[in-house]
């Protein structure tokens, strides 16, 4: 079953907020259960496939819900949202051949715009001490922004960070913050919507997978690319293998193909192996013996 996430297909979901991930998972689970309420189907072996977003989203329905029988995160980070993203725009600048200063300061937007969102900034030392060193320049305003007092009026802070944002939109440092993408948010979106909306945006980011790993007792397949600049795969694999532990969860399976990207593709065409790899894991499951 493939799940179209909601304000595709045509609908359009910045009329009604942002989606979080547990709004995602609440929507994976009800699928599961439809699944399972089908007399064609083996109720005790539907499981989940999730790719990027989706290995959270799995990750949470099976720590929240005892009738997902696998998970099979693809490219499924092990930090959290906010953690990837600044992963991201780092790992994507360098690739792209920016030099030092120009992906410090594609970097301290991205965290600043992090810490604007939290109650508790997690990146204000270091981000302090980076604006301090690249001197005058737009992060001087996010940075008054995110660790100044609090604002009075979200909106008139709603419409300084617009205007922050809209200020280094052609930089060609600010390629990776996908700016294109988040500026047509800003635009449709009523300062006064600001508040709501921070705060769902907070929600996802702080989606800390440590918090589910511990509670998944069921098998997992993670599956990486060695390539991917999306999310940090070396960071990953060793908290999968932490947290999943704790949860006394020895079946776990991982691999990092080599040379593939976010999508687990080398080239034009997805690793050697990967479908394979799956199919075999799902074969050998209990679940598929007795199924």
């Amino acid at each position: 079953m493939r799940i179209d996430k909601t304000g595709w297909g045509g609908g359009d979901l910045q009329k009604g907020g942002i989606e979080t991930l547990e709004d995602r998972t609440q929507e994976a689970i009800a699928a599961v259960k439809y699944l399972q309420s089908r007399p064609d189907i083996n109720a005790s072996g539907v499981g989940l496939w999730g790719i990027s977003q989706g290995g959270w989203v799995s990750q949470m329905a099976a720590a929240s819900y005892d009738g997902v029988a696998f998970i099979i995160p693809v490219s499924g980070a092990g930090v959290t949202p906010a953690e990837a993203e600044v992963y991201r725009v780092e790992a994507m600048s360098r690739e792209a051949g920016f030099d030092s200063d120009e992906i410090a300061k594609a970097v301290l937007i991205r965290r600043l715009m992090v810490d604007l969102l939290l109650d508790e900034p997690v990146y204000e030392q270091i981000n302090l001490a980076e604006a301090n060193r690249l001197g005058i320049g737009p992060w001087r305003e996010m940075t008054e922004l995110a660790y100044g007092s609090e604002p009075e009026d979200l909106a008139l802070e709603f419409e300084q960070v617009k205007k922050t944002l809209n200020s280094i939109e052609q930089e060609p440092w600010a390629e990776f913050l996908y700016l294109e993408q988040l500026l047509p948010l800003f635009d449709s979106m009523p300062p006064e919507a600001w508040g709501t909306v921070k705060a769902q945006l907070k929600a996802v980011q702080i989606v800390d997978p440590a918090d589910y790993l511990v509670q998944i007792h069921v098998p997992v397949l993670a599956i990486f690319g060695e390539k991917d600049t999306f999310i940090p795969v070396e960071r990953s694999i060793p908290i999968y293998q932490r947290y999943l532990g704790e949860a006394g969860n020895q079946a776990f399976t991982y691999k990092v193909f080599a040379d593939a990207d976010h999508g687990l593709h080398v080239g034009e065409k997805f690793a050697e192996g990967y479908f394979e790899l799956m199919l075999d894991w799902l074969r050998n499951l209990p679940v598929a013996q007795s199924g």
